[in-house]
């Protein structure tokens, strides 16, 4: 029972980025009030000057302190004093004031004082209950211990004042401050875990389409295709795999190609390059877009000639033996979003077509640039200049192998 008792007090503190962020706003609420404690001060004595009262010690020592307190708050807002240092003050220097009424005032006025402030704390903070329940209680054990000194004065109220009404005002305020707090945290876990699904939607997304595009789909809901003047366009396939299917099974051959196109994402993330989908055994991709690249062609050639590096590598420590065949060509090309309901982002074009021509006369564990990606990596990579071949569509067409 007592071990079950902690726990539900447990459950009252907050986790380390919400409770973060309640302080956060607690700072933000404390800064309204200071700013209230120094305007409420200054009207006071601009009120006093119009109406030709006087500017008495009692009346300048109490608003000079509200004006005091507020100003030496925001300087505390300011710099770097840690989260709770506003807040304490805060609290520290309203208790204050109460402590003036429990000197000057009678014991009814003093508890409805009292009440008063706990109530307006409590509607303005989110404090942690726990620690609002220790500290009321120990805030009025002091009033308690002053009255029995004979320091707050009596009154003919006293005798109307039951303790009984107090301790069930007390106990009705500590009740809310623990039902708000448990709203709050329960509204904070649920934006926790709808952010936390939302950053798992957008990285899905991000999985599938770029950012950029994204955010178009966010904001108009359709994407208008675009025309990217300077990219790169590869492709990488896997020749030998109708007898790797046959001989693994569809299952485990599904599986390495999984492995395989994963190290291949890897590798196209990291030469800059960016992955537009797989056509069962063939890889896509392609540099310079949607945000434009000057290295395009030579990322894309390094990336192609990693996936060639890596099938060598896989094929030393396997025992299937993987072949592949890449292509790349340079030029422009025409993107957007094919589909209605399933958006799938991809890349038309002379580039994209002579970039598949170049993989498909690509031989075995063999690397084929058009001109127009030479022209770009000659000085980069080593080429063996091949002979002029006939091309579909594009007639003889000068090629180049890279030399891996």
């Amino acid at each position: 029972m007592r071990r079950s008792f902690f726990e539900i007090l447990k459950s009252f503190f907050a986790s380390k980025e919400i409770s973060a962020e309640i302080h956060r706003k607690n700072r933000e609420t404390v800064v309204k009030i200071f700013w209230f404690s120094i305007i409420f001060a200054l009207l006071e004595f601009a009120a006093r000057i119009f109406f030709g009262l006087p500017l008495t010690q009692k009346f300048i020592l109490y608003y000079g302190y509200y004006l005091l307190a507020g100003i030496i708050g925001l300087i505390l807002c300011k710099l770097p004093s840690g989260k709770y240092t506003p807040i304490i003050f805060c609290l520290s220097a309203f208790y204050l004031v109460f402590l003036y009424f429990v000197k000057v005032s009678s014991f009814s006025e003093v508890i409805l004082y009292f009440l008063g402030f706990v109530i307006a704390v409590e509607l303005i903070l989110n404090i942690n209950p726990v620690i609002f329940t220790i500290v009321v209680i120990a805030a009025e054990a002091l009033i308690l211990f002053l009255f029995s000194m004979a320091i707050i004065s009596t009154d003919v109220i006293i005798e109307a004042v039951s303790v009984t009404n107090i301790i069930l005002v007390n106990i009705i305020v500590i009740a809310i401050s623990f039902w708000k707090r448990k709203i709050v945290l329960k509204k904070y876990n649920i934006e926790n875990k709808i952010k936390s699904e939302k950053e798992k939607s957008d990285e899905l997304l991000l999985s599938v389409l770029p950012e950029r595009v994204i955010e178009q789909l966010k904001e108009k809901g359709s994407v208008e295709p675009e025309v990217f003047e300077n990219v790169s366009v590869f492709f990488c396939q896997i020749t030998n795999y109708l007898e790797l299917s046959d001989y693994l099974g569809t299952e485990k051959f599904g599986i390495e190609l999984n492995k395989v196109f994963s190290a291949f994402d890897d590798i196209v993330e990291k030469n800059s390059c960016m992955r537009i989908k797989t056509m069962g055994e063939i890889y896509m991709g392609v540099c310079g877009l949607p945000s434009a690249d000057e290295k395009h062609a030579e990322h894309s050639v390094e990336c192609v000639k990693e996936f060639v590096e890596y099938i060598q590598k896989y094929n030393e420590d396997s025992p299937i033996k993987i072949i592949v065949r890449a292509g790349v060509s340079s030029g422009s090309v025409i993107a957007g979003i094919v589909g209605i309901k399933k958006y799938i982002y991809d890349i038309f074009g002379d580039t994209v077509n002579t970039a598949y021509r170049m993989k498909g006369l690509s031989s075995a564990m063999q690397i084929k640039v058009s001109p127009d990606t030479y022209k770009y990596v000659k000085d980069k990579f080593e080429f063996l200049p091949q002979t002029p071949i006939e091309v579909k569509g594009k007639g003889q067409m000068e090629t180049y192998n890279l030399d891996i």
